[in-house]
């Protein structure tokens, strides 16, 4: 597998593995990896692109710190399977108070892999979709000396195409949503890739070189996109 198309985690809580099955199945054909939990543990969270919580094996925590620590540590999407109806107060709850992406009642197996791919979808591009409306009506974005067809996914430099790969083109556009903020490579992984796992990170130190070579006019001292020794990396609008 190339390494522009590392496949996607999801995190299954549960414990029933029929369902952890069926739910392999459906998802590997997609190119989304299932990896399975019989309980929510901190390590696993930040490894994963999402989550599926089954309820009918698994509980969900009763406080509500723990709650919102579940959601803050997923930077992908959760959803909630159930075969038991549970009250209207409870599921709104879900969405208002901790934000939770979906909840499924008596979903089947396609509906369950359709719901998950389509959140997956937005959670991945939500930062093209941010940079097409920073971008105005013509769908062009200036930074700095960079302008950026979002079209047509084109970073031109004056009059000179830079022609990046989708990986480092992915990555501009995080960087660029998240300006002025120091970026751990956990996050740049998630974001991008949507995995943490140690291939990925391994890797990404050499795609952040290869995106400074090509968008900085002096490499070895940039000026746009910055190492902070010790944490990660700042892009700075320039």
């Amino acid at each position: 597998m190339e390494e522009d198309q590392m496949p996607l985690e999801i995190l299954l809580i549960s414990q029933d593995l029929q369902l952890a099955n069926k739910l392999e199945k459906s998802l590997i054909a997609l190119n989304i990896n299932t990896r399975v939990s019989f309980e929510p543990l901190d390590h696993l969270l930040q490894q994963v692109s999402g989550v599926i919580w089954d309820l009918n094996s698994v509980i969900l925590p009763q406080n509500p710190s723990e709650m919102q620590i579940l959601r803050s540590q997923i930077t992908g999407p959760i959803l909630l399977l159930t075969s038991k109806p549970q009250p209207e107060r409870t599921v709104c709850s879900y969405f208002i108070d901790y934000h939770f992406d979906d909840y499924l009642y008596k979903a089947s197996m396609k509906e369950v892999t359709a719901r998950i791919v389509q959140r997956l979808w937005v959670y991945q591009n939500r930062n093209r979709l941010q940079m097409k409306r920073q971008g105005g009506a013509d769908n062009h974005l200036q930074v700095g000396p960079l302008k950026i067809d979002l079209d047509k996914f084109q970073v031109i430099n004056g009059s000179k195409n830079l022609n990046l790969s989708p990986i480092e083109y992915k990555l501009l556009l995080f960087f660029i949503s998240n300006a002025d903020t120091v970026l751990s490579r956990t996050q740049i992984a998630s974001a991008v890739w949507g995995n943490t796992t140690g291939a990925t990170l391994r890797i990404i130190d050499t795609h952040i070189s290869n995106l400074r070579k090509k968008i900085e006019e002096n490499p070895k001292k940039p000026e746009m996109l910055t190492t902070i020794r010790g944490f990660g990396y700042l892009f700075k609008r320039v």
